[in-house]
């Protein structure tokens, strides 16, 4: 049986790691991106082992080749089909040979085994790929993926990973990580920087073979993905053919544009949902903060849109979508400043169903409301999920566009693309400690981008493709759409990209592309044909047999094929025993889960760093810096302990038992027995748009406590259980510009009316007011509220008219639409 052990720095005596560095180089020519990713392993060990590496490569990216370096000896596999290969790898290591095993798992990501690595023995793989970027909004964004990070769900039930194909993760591991890229003709001249990673840049030739080399300015480590940014770029469709590599004569052409799409002309209704699980802890929330908060201010005034947040559960802001005005922005805003990555899980299916369904007839009538525009959904995420397929499923059945802004220093990007391209969406991407809104505002761009019914290719006359990959399910202006084609012959002429707006007769161009001469480059006849796969695999009725022929006969790694390679031992040099299994640890995403920063990354060339046992859980805010760091009792302390930067952090932890913690940490303590009972929902709602006091909860809480401890604060009203809806209502709605003590002071008097609550006790919840309670409160009536002020008279009458609306267990649509009662009622 073999033994299983993940490898990682142990003590200050020495290392054990396998991974022992990635050294990344590309070229970017246009669109088309070339690169070579190189990853060096060792067997520290006495004994054979078999390493297996599960890592990412880009969304889209086509893997070309792999050539494999053991000692002084280069070798070469072969891709061929899935079982076959997986039979060989296996009747080889029981055999005593070295073999090389390259996977695509089932969420795109790759896993690398490496079997029967002698002690001590090196070996370097060396994995060839090409993607074509995409232009969106004026510009080009290459990300070069580093970092699996750790995911809610079960990876085998959700994600449909082998157990061995799993990322392991491990707090102390250092994997160090080399770069360096060219960027040619025109784009040299573009405006280049990155949000993750210091550059040192410098410009080589001159022409047409200028260049920018670009590299990292200080030494890297795989805790981040690395991102390059080029704007200002004059952007133009293009239309490139290739001969293939397979059958004479046949051409395979890329044909990508850059439509224009006039902008629509009516007002945004957008459901604004944000990730607060234990993942988006540290960068990733202060980045969701940063762009809700660009998101509200770019609002216009009567556009509607609703706040959620979701973790293991779904909290809504409002029920209903609110029309954008100062004090629903200011509403907005402030709960946008208080968010906290403290739900938990990434319930993301649960949450997008509820958002998705809120206020469902309110929605309805929105959207049949003439002139208005559909309803959109805008998710904030970091993507860290392993079920997709039912999200993406969920989203398309209920009919709204999901549009993605991503998170933080490694999101998931196959998954958000998916999610927003399924569902005729978009996404963009911030980086930790990227400026927001610029991405912000590509994505009010394409959400006031006119709608498309139906898109279509009209190819040069008299040629028709054999195959077409998919057109999008909607285009928006200034993102790229890219096509691929097969063709019998050369097309010669122009190909137009059109489209139908909603209700219009005619199809309109939106971009049009010259053919080029067919050119022998392997490299986009192979990626043709690996899109053609893709389309395949996803047909209704996928056609598994014509893919798998595809994939074999251009040797392309595949969820239907393997790359296999295995090199033959002399009997002396074969081992007597099975391999150890031996999985390569993966680096925690810097900013993950509140674990360090954007700007920490250990050095590799540091002394090693002494532990006990790293935690098995993710999610603490604890900041590895470098100095002797003893994990032992230091999660025994809440978290708030935990969070900040101390100058000896073991002192503090470990004296962390004895500080007086605060009562709201303190579970299980004695609940005041002058406070309504919170299981009784005349007092108390827990609901996903408002947990706290209800009206008779708040008047009972009064009438049992004196005068003197009565809140005079918005803060104090919130200590007792007033939820944040009434104190927005109160702040942004009622107050107008009046100071809080006026204002808290009117409040109290008016709830603390015995009639009131003895109205209140009355209420069955079956009347749509109180009768009983508008006889007993008349409008005209004076409360002893600052009588010799005279701005309390006009705060006064609202809330007569206010409390005569009140039943015993909700609050008014007024708190939670955010308008004036008064105005509501006329």
């Amino acid at each position: 049986m073999m033994k299983q052990q993940s490898a990682r720095l142990e003590t200050r005596a020495g290392e054990a790691m396998t991974l022992k560095g990635v050294r990344f180089e590309g070229t970017l020519r246009g669109t088309l991106f070339e690169a070579n990713l190189e990853q060096r392993f060792a067997n520290p060990f006495d004994r054979h082992v078999e390493l297996v590496y599960t890592f990412p490569l880009p969304w889209a990216a086509v893997l070309l080749g792999v050539e494999v370096q053991i000692g002084d000896r280069r070798l070469s596999g072969a891709v061929v089909e899935k079982k076959q290969a997986e039979q060989g790898y296996e009747d080889a290591i029981a055999e005593g040979n070295t073999a090389i095993l390259l996977e695509q798992n089932f969420d795109d990501s790759y896993t690398l085994n490496l079997g029967n690595l002698a002690p001590g023995e090196t070996c370097v793989v060396r994995l060839r790929y090409a993607q074509v970027l995409q232009f969106e909004q004026h510009g080009l964004r290459l990300v070069v993926p580093t970092v699996i990070a750790p995911r809610y769900g079960d990876p085998v039930a959700d994600a449909g990973l082998k157990p061995h194909q799993v990322v392991e993760h491990d707090l102390m591991v250092v994997h160090p990580f080399e770069l360096s890229l060219r960027v040619e003709g025109a784009l040299a001249r573009a405006r280049i920087g990155s949000p993750s990673h210091p550059l040192s840049m410098r410009l080589e030739g001159e022409g047409e073979t200028t260049a920018m080399v670009v590299s990292l300015a200080r030494g890297g480590c795989l805790d981040r993905d690395f991102i390059l940014v080029l704007d200002e770029v004059v952007q133009d469709s293009l239309a490139l053919c290739a001969q293939d590599t397979q059958h004479a004569g046949a051409v395979s052409v890329l044909a990508s544009f850059c439509p224009r799409v006039p902008a629509s002309a009516h007002p945004l209704a957008v459901k604004i949902l944000v990730d607060c699980s234990g993942s988006m802890q540290g960068d990733s929330i202060a980045a969701a903060r940063r762009a809700l908060q660009a998101i509200l201010a770019g609002l216009r005034e009567g556009e509607r849109f609703s706040l959620s947040r979701f973790g293991s559960t779904v909290e809504h802001r409002s029920r209903a979508l609110w029309r954008t005005s100062p004090a629903t922005r200011l509403a907005g805003q402030r709960w946008a400043a208080q968010l906290q990555a403290d739900l938990g899980g990434t319930e993301m299916e649960k949450a997008l169903d509820s958002t998705l369904a809120l206020a469902g007839a309110a929605a309805a009538n929105l959207g049949a409301e003439e002139g208005a525009a559909p309803i959109d959904l805008l998710l904030i995420t970091d993507g860290q999920i392993h079920a997709i397929d039912r999200t993406v499923a969920k989203a398309r059945a209920l009919g709204h566009r999901v549009f993605v802004v991503g998170i933080g220093s490694a999101p998931a990007e196959g998954v958000l693309r998916r999610l927003a391209e399924e569902t005729g969406g978009a996404c963009d991407f911030v980086a930790s400690g990227e400026a927001v809104e610029p991405a912000v505002l590509r994505m009010f761009a394409r959400l006031r981008s006119q709608r498309m019914a139906s898109l279509e290719l009209v190819w040069p006359a008299g040629a028709k493709p054999m195959w077409m990959s998919a057109l999008p399910g909607s285009v928006f202006d200034g993102d790229a759409v890219t096509v691929w084609a097969r063709f019998a012959q050369v097309p010669d002429g122009t190909v137009r990209l059109v489209g139908t707006r909603p209700h219009a007769v005619a199809p309109e161009s939106l971009g049009e592309a010259s053919l080029i001469a067919a050119e022998h480059d392997a490299t986009l006849s192979r990626m043709a044909v690996a899109a053609q796969i893709e389309g395949l695999l996803t047909a209704e009725g996928a056609h598994s047999r014509e893919a798998l022929e595809l994939a074999v006969a251009y040797q392309l790694v595949s969820p239907l094929t393997h790359l296999l390679l295995v090199e033959t031992r002399a009997g002396a040099d074969k081992p007597a025993d099975m391999p150890d299994l031996v999985k390569v640890p993966s680096m925690l995403p810097a900013g993950f889960g509140g674990l360090g920063s954007l700007d920490f990354c250990i050095d590799p060339c540091m002394a090693p760093l002494t532990v006990n046992e790293a935690p098995q859980h993710y999610g603490s805010p604890a900041t590895v810096s470098g100095a002797y760091f003893d994990f032992e009792d230091a999660f025994d302390a809440p978290v708030v302990l935990r969070s900040g930067r101390r100058s000896d952090r073991r002192d503090t932890l470990k004296k962390a038992g004895n500080y007086d913690i605060p009562a709201f940490l303190r579970r299980g303590s004695n609940q005041d027995a002058r406070q309504p009972p919170r299981d009784d929902p005349r007092y108390w709602r827990a609901e996903p748009h408002y947990t706290g006091l209800t009206p008779l909860g708040l008047t009972q809480w009064l009438h049992s406590h004196p005068q003197a401890e009565w809140p005079q604060s918005y803060a104090e009203l919130s200590r007792i259980g007033v939820g944040p809806a009434v104190l927005d209502w109160l702040k942004f709605v009622l107050a107008e510009g009046e100071g809080e003590a006026l204002v808290v002071a009117s409040f109290i008097q008016a709830m603390a009316q015995r009639d009131l609550h003895e109205a209140l006790l009355s209420d069955t919840g079956t009347l749509g007011r109180l009768k009983a309670l508008a006889k007993r409160v008349a409008p005209g009536a004076t409360l002893k509220v600052m009588q010799d002020d005279p701005a309390a008279e006009p705060i006064v009458a609202r809330l007569q008219v206010f409390v005569s609306t009140l039943r015993a267990e909700r609050w008014p649509n007024c708190v939670f639409d955010l308008r004036d009662e008064v105005t509501a009622l006329g």
